[in-house]
Parts: structure tokens; sequence; C-alpha cells
């Protein structure tokens, strides 16, 4: 059985998650991982958004940058880009759609290496007893060990880097 359809058949039995959107946020992490294997940094520091979704019964990849210039090198690999990810990734794309972003998102960098700061907030919060005890809690309705631990680490790790967003 795969590992994720254990996460899923387990994740369901915890009271109040959402496994849609878990689904969801599994799949964006997916295509995230998968452009920063596609280009290079340089294009990963200009990246503002990437989505991969069905439309009218074709894959489209919509990639979201903060200037033309890059919008028109990423245009020249247009067919580069496709070919990596059917061959590296195993996502057939159909159409892949360029676009500069405009206002407030032009300023969001999520791939951006150290020139536009650390990727996450230094130095990491440490949990109270009682979150320890909470995550532990919620945890204990997966009974698969390996699948329970390994979603204790992820979300001890999440709730300490929203702790230290939060300072």
């Amino acid at each position: 059985m795969k590992l994720s359809a254990i996460f899923d058949e387990s994740v369901a039995k915890i009271p109040g998650a959402d496994l849609a959107q878990l689904k969801k946020a599994r799949r964006v992490e997916t295509v995230r991982r998968m452009w920063r294997g596609l280009v290079s940094q340089m294009f990963l520091d200009h990246t503002n958004s990437v989505f991969v979704f069905d439309k009218d019964g074709r894959r489209e990849m919509h990639v979201y940058v903060d200037d033309s210039i890059f919008a028109a090198e990423l245009n020249a690999q247009r067919e580069i880009i496709k070919w990596r990810c059917l061959e590296e990734y195993g996502e057939a794309i159909d159409d892949f759609l360029i676009h500069v972003s405009r206002g407030h998102y032009k300023d969001q960098h999520p791939f951006a290496g150290p020139a536009h700061g650390p990727c996450a907030p230094e130095p990491c919060a440490q949990l109270t007893s009682e979150e320890e005890a909470q995550i532990a809690c919620t945890a204990s309705a997966i009974p698969d060990e390996r699948l329970r631990k390994a979603f204790e680490k992820a979300m001890i790790s999440d709730m300490r880097w929203k702790k230290s967003e939060k300072r």
C-alpha cells in the first residue's frame, strides 16, 4: 500500500481534519518541488507562483514572474521545460502560459534564494509542553507508527515555524 494512501486513510480518522485541503496542499508542494527542479535559481528568484491544473481536457502550467525579461527568457525555454516536465516528473503539459505579475503579487518570491532573505524565520521557536502534548494527542489517532511519527514531526515543524513567524 502506498504511503499516501495510508496517510489519507489515517488523516480521515482525525476529528476535524480536512482531507481535501491536505490533498490540495500536497499537490501545491509537488508542483513547487517540480518547478524548483525544472529551472535555475535565477528564474526561481523571480518566480511569484506556479500552478498546474486541467482545463477543458488539457493540462496547463501557469507561471507568474515579476519582470517581463524573465517571462521572455522562460518563453524561449518553453518547449524544453515542457519536455523535462514529462521526462523527469511524468507531467505532460499541454499549455505552458507565462504571466507577468501585477500589484502586491509582484513582491512575493516563495522560491527565492538567500538574496531575497531567509527561507524560514530564525531562530525557530520552541513549543510548550502543552503544545507538544496536543500534537501527540492528535497524532495518536494514526494507527501506523511510521506515519504517526512523520505526522508528529511535520506538525511540530509547522507549529514552530508559525510561532517564529509571529515574533
